[in-house]
């Protein structure tokens, strides 16, 4: 019998239903990028990092992984050990849609089923915009959450006000290392201090494509070398040759939630790299804006604005190559996509620089139990941990003892060649610059862009409300 999370303690508190917004402003799908892989067969074990005071029993209790469904709920598992200094409960805050929310339950399952003196008391939200709303009310009112989840975009805003714990003590304490988090550790760290680690969408963005639709053009899988223009001519074959006569190359719904690797590809950036002065009036920012829109407007391998929705789209057939993070693949897996690949970034005329951003976890800094926060922060962001929640179908990992297998780069099944989706292993990739204001920055910007995307203003029209947008904010700074 299939034993439900919340038969052991974990309790919910549920936001509303708004759709989580991108840099441009469009609706995107789902966790804000949560996507699903399971491997063909399982990676090496890795053991965990370090050993605290409660963490004795977690490789143990990791290792029974999913063999928890198939226990009652009074059920132990044989040779875990019970520690613990107190009972207590963590309060643990996250977002997300109902699928990818009962994967992550599994894993706070694990850690209750090996801490059985602390309970899980669950704080969510459906989406990211709510879920911010929600954190923000919360940490105003002094009753911080023990372990939040917090979107990489905003974290240097909580960082630099106070709003999260600082780590350094607990990790030379503890002789935490960080050789199982994706590098660079810049969106877990304020003033060479760590303030979070990373987890969830530490992937790369890349292009997904319909392999189904490919091999019946005659088309092969993009090289990872390949170019904007090869983009270009791949989406001009690809349109219009859906088995209805439909059908589009590319979408540039994504680009525009996004736009950062395609600025870096012509050797542009939306603020300089101290994350102080916005820079997107420079002709690079305007050649990337305009070529992206060109997909659309000129070359007509891109459906006009309203048509397509979300990665969806892609997984229905009405679009070939989807560009997106790479742990869409979950999600593609979930609402049963047709068989496809991923490919990196495509070269710009200067660079090719992929992007990734992760997400964070942190503990509050008024947190009631950072003790035991401490604890779960670890617990979520182990080896064993990410290879459950891989295996759950939640995210795609970032430990090297589970990316550097071969089974997980090389999958049989869909994506077949998971390369891309691993940051560096076939180009550089890079994070967005980051200050306390960008965040907001990158927020104002989107809405500036908003017309120009939707098509009822010129580029011309909007950058210099852009740049003034993103002066101000960056002048309030927050």
């Amino acid at each position: 019998m299939i034993r439900e999370p919340s038969t052991i303690g974990l309790s919910f508190s549920t936001g509303d239903q708004s759709l989580v917004t991108g840099y441009s402003g469009l609706q995107s799908s789902g966790d804000g990028g949560d996507g699903f892989a399971v491997p063909t067969t399982p990676s090496p074990v890795h053991p965990p990092m370090q050993m605290t005071r409660r963490s004795v029993g977690v490789r143990a209790s990791l290792l029974a992984g999913v063999g928890l469904a198939a226990c009652g709920a009074g059920d132990d598992l044989p040779g875990v050990p019970r520690i613990g200094t107190s009972p207590g409960k963590v309060i643990y805050a996250t977002w997300g849609e109902v699928g990818p929310r009962e994967s992550e339950h599994w894993s706070l399952l694990n850690f209750e089923k090996n801490y059985t003196d602390l309970r899980i008391d669950i704080i969510t939200a459906l989406d990211q915009a709510s879920y911010v709303n929600r954190l923000e009310a919360l940490i105003s009112s002094g009753t911080d959450p023990d372990v939040m989840r917090v979107p990489g975009q905003i974290a240097h805003n909580l960082y630099a006000r106070g709003a999260a714990l600082r780590l350094d003590g607990l990790v030379k304490r503890d002789g935490f290392r960080p050789d199982h988090l994706a590098p660079p550790y810049d969106v877990g760290t304020f003033k060479r201090n760590w303030y979070g680690f990373p987890r969830s969408r530490t992937a790369s963005w890349v292009v997904f494509h319909n392999r189904a639709w490919f091999g019946r053009i005659g088309i092969a899988d993009p090289l990872p070398t390949w170019t904007w223009d090869d983009f270009l001519g791949v989406a001009r074959r690809l349109t219009g040759t859906a088995p209805d006569g439909g059908g589009w190359g590319t979408a540039i719904e994504p680009m525009a939630s996004f736009p950062l690797p395609w600025f870096w590809g012509v050797g542009g950036d939306d603020i300089d790299r101290d994350g102080e002065k916005p820079q997107l009036d420079t002709p690079m920012v305007r050649e990337a804006l305009g070529w992206i829109m060109s997909l659309r407007e000129t070359h007509r391998v891109a459906p006009p604005a309203g048509v397509v929705r979300d990665i969806g789209d892609f997984a229905a057939g009405r679009v070939a190559m989807w560009f997106g993070n790479a742990d869409d693949e979950m999600t593609l897996r979930r609402i049963g996509a047709p068989d496809f690949g991923i490919s990196p970034q495509p070269k710009g005329r200067v660079a090719q620089i992929g992007g990734y951003q992760p997400d964070v976890i942190a503990i509050g800094a008024r947190a009631a139990n950072p003790d035991d926060g401490w604890e779960l922060l670890q617990f979520l962001v182990d080896p064993d941990t990410q290879r459950l929640e891989f295996e759950q179908g939640l995210w795609l990992p970032q430990s090297k003892s589970i990316t550097d297998a071969a089974a997980y780069r090389t999958p049989v099944a869909a994506p077949h060649d998971r390369r891309a989706a691993i940051p560096g292993a076939l180009m550089r990739v890079r994070t967005p610059n980051l200050s306390p204001a960008t965040g907001a920055m990158r927020r104002a910007v989107g809405e500036a862009l908003t017309p120009f995307w939707d098509g009822r203003a010129s580029l011309e029209s909007v950058i210099p409300q852009a740049m003034a947008v993103a002066t101000q904010v960056m002048a309030k700074g927050e």
